[in-house]
């Protein structure tokens, strides 16, 4: 599925990539862990700045976007296989 708009890297533990649809008002992300990609609905252009520009971009997700901001999963991501060890 393409998006609308260009992901770009971010600084986080949690988020390996984060984006933002000014006129649509939403906000883009892919999880590190598995690749999925959600989108955030109602975003201000505010708050996604805060985002970029916070210490914790994990933290401030937590605190200021889940269950603030209607959300809805758009990719499934890459599901990871498990790798086998050399014995």
């Amino acid at each position: 599925m393409a998006l609308p708009i260009l992901l770009k890297p971010v600084n986080s533990q949690m988020l390996s990539e984060a984006g933002y649809l000014p006129q649509a008002r939403t906000l883009f992300v892919r999880f590190r862990g598995n690749g999925a990609v959600y989108a955030y609905f109602g975003v201000p252009a505010e708050v996604n700045q805060e985002l970029l520009a916070s210490r914790s971009i994990g933290r401030f997700m937590q605190q200021r976007i889940f269950k603030h901001y209607y959300s809805a999963r758009i990719s499934q991501g890459e599901l990871k296989k498990p790798t086998k060890e050399a014995a």
